[in-house]
């Protein structure tokens, strides 16, 4: 545990280092605007969230994490998930070992998201931050176009890379030849879509890629710790989406930092960010001091980052906890019709976060 944790604080230590001088560059700004804490609309939500459907998530959320400590130990052959799913495949991506720990049996990858079936449902579930290569697609945080669908808008150039891959690890490639695969088969009506932190994020960015782009009747994304991912192109397009089997939820802890960034509501050339509606709010751990007045900051980008550095340094632990998906799954058992018997499917957790 102790290992696992130091793990953790210097992956958050390091992103926000990361953080702060890799918004810098490309400093072209624009008009400052907005105080970083973004007011957001409701949105045409048309789906009610659902709290079992949520936890069923969250567990998924979880396994994604466990995966990956699965490939490391025990290599590819390792990674399971629970029941009553059926794994149906393991999508990787590229990682150095000079830097991170790959997977037991090849060590130039890790798990990065998973698909898996059960009944007349497929699961696509995207792991979190978890390594050095996370972080860096954490915090290349300028925007650059989102062209899977007309009228995307721009998104961070972190996520958008995570999410497709490279050459030699595809990843969005790999999860639209498996999912046209299986829906080939006649046997699955109903897409869901998940992820923590990072993984969030990544499935922000598949809901209207997958919405679109493959022929199954509804899609649902119950997101966790999200951070925001587009400017109000990209917003726009996304709720575009909404309908009866078209739903989008992110679960927020209001204490938590990270769906508070990158900063919200500025007006900064390609560094402007707003969430996407389906906003469903739980409370834990502890409240944080108000945010930096990032619009004061006249829109440079290193200041904005030193700014968010100080901030994150001094509220570190705080931070940590607010964050963790093991409290988030804890907190909606607490809430769900079993409380003890999800507790016990709170996967990796063992007393320390996944984060």
């Amino acid at each position: 545990m102790e290992d696992y944790m130091k793990r953790v604080r210097i992956i958050t230590i390091a992103l926000l280092f990361l953080v702060s001088f890799g918004i810098a560059g490309g400093c072209d700004n624009g008009n400052g605007g907005g105080n970083g804490d973004g007011a957001e609309s409701p949105g045409p939500m048309t789906g009610a969230f659902d709290l079992e459907t949520a936890i069923d998530l969250g567990e998924l959320s979880l396994v994604a994490y466990n995966q990956l400590t699965e490939c490391i130990n025990s290599g590819k052959s390792g990674i399971t998930v629970p029941s009553p799913y059926t794994l149906q495949e393991v999508i990787y991506e590229g990682v150095s070992d000079d830097v991170d720990s790959t997977c037991l049996d090849d060590d130039t990858v890790v798990p990065a998201a998973f698909i898996a079936t059960e009944g007349n449902s497929i699961y696509l579930s995207f792991r979190g931050t978890s390594n050095t290569t996370d972080a860096v697609a954490d915090a290349a945080a300028l925007q650059i176009p989102y062209n899977l669908v007309p009228d995307g808008g721009e998104v961070s150039l972190g996520f958008l890379n995570d999410y497709m891959g490279t050459d030699d690890n595809p990843i969005q490639p790999d999860i639209l030849s498996k999912l046209d695969e299986l829906i080939m088969t006649g046997e699955y009506d109903n897409l869901y879509i998940t992820g923590h932190s990072l993984g969030a994020a990544l499935a922000a960015l598949a809901f209207p890629d997958l919405s679109q782009n493959v022929s199954i009747s509804n899609v649902f994304m119950y997101s966790f710790a999200g951070p925001a991912v587009g400017n109000s192109d990209f917003v726009s397009t996304y709720e575009g989406e909404y309908s009866s089997n078209r739903v989008s939820w992110r679960v927020v802890n209001t204490n938590d930092l990270v769906p508070k960034l990158p900063p919200l509501g500025l007006d900064c050339t390609d560094f402007m960010y707003e969430h996407v509606s389906g906003e469903h709010e739980i409370t834990f751990g502890v409240a944080l001091p108000p945010l930096p007045d990032f619009a004061a900051d006249d829109c440079d980008l290193l200041t904005i980052g030193a700014d968010l550095l100080t901030y994150g340094l001094n509220n570190l632990d705080d931070i940590e906890t607010d964050h963790s998906m093991c409290t988030y799954f804890n907190t909606l058992c607490m809430m769900g019709s079993d409380p003890s018997g999800c507790a016990d499917r709170a996967i990796g957790c063992g007393g320390a976060d996944s984060s």
